[in-house]
């Protein structure tokens, strides 16, 4: 047999072995791993991610996971950090989108001389930012609720009830800047916030 002959089956040998060690830690630790990540995270889809990327994590660096209960305690270690880097870069995002909408709103109402439309854009800046994303998702994205609930990873009954109470609060929060109490009309105020 040539030595490369010989080098491949080695190779071949030592990546079985390598397979055999890693589904032995995922068959004994994977419904721990995604039951602690579940409780951790806010949704299913997260835990899920985050158990995903420990498994990754050991298999690239399985050479440093012991056996036994100490590999179990070295996923548990690193489900924490992996979960901790999930909820940084979640805040990270949250914050970006929150500064962008403000310049957006701010841009829209600087360069803007009509008067209702600085109404609506102080409306849109007395929301939360989650109220003030699904009504901009609805009303200057032209998404529908099925849309939108794809965007924020939700069921679409839930993000009807999010567009629902949004739109509430801009209105109270219309009605309140102009003075109109609950005699305004909130379809001119609704189509106000389409303009661009």
């Amino acid at each position: 047999m040539s030595p490369l002959r010989q080098e491949v089956e080695r190779m071949s040998e030592a990546n079985g072995d390598r397979r055999r060690r890693f589904d032995a830690l995922f068959a004994s630790n994977s419904s721990d791993i995604v039951s602690y990540c579940s409780w951790r995270t806010g949704s299913a889809n997260d835990a899920q991610d985050a158990a995903a990327e420990v498994f990754l994590t050991a298999w690239r660096r399985l050479d440093d996971v012991a056996d036994g209960e100490a590999g179990r305690v070295w996923l548990y270690a690193t489900a924490r950090k992996v979960l901790a880097n999930q909820r940084r870069s979640s805040r990270r995002r949250a914050a970006l989108q929150e500064r962008l909408t403000l310049e957006v709103v701010s841009a829209v109402q600087d360069s803007s001389s009509d008067s209702e439309e600085a109404l609506v854009h102080e409306a849109l800046r007395r929301l939360g930012p989650h109220d003030r994303e699904v009504l901009l998702l609805a009303e200057w994205e032209g998404l529908t609720p099925a849309q939108i609930a794809s965007v924020l990873g939700c069921p679409r009954v839930t993000a009807r009830g999010r567009l629902h109470r949004a739109r509430r609060r801009f209105r109270t929060a219309f009605e309140e800047l102009t003075g109109k109490g609950e005699s305004g009309s909130p379809r001119r105020e609704a189509s106000a916030i389409s303009m661009p």
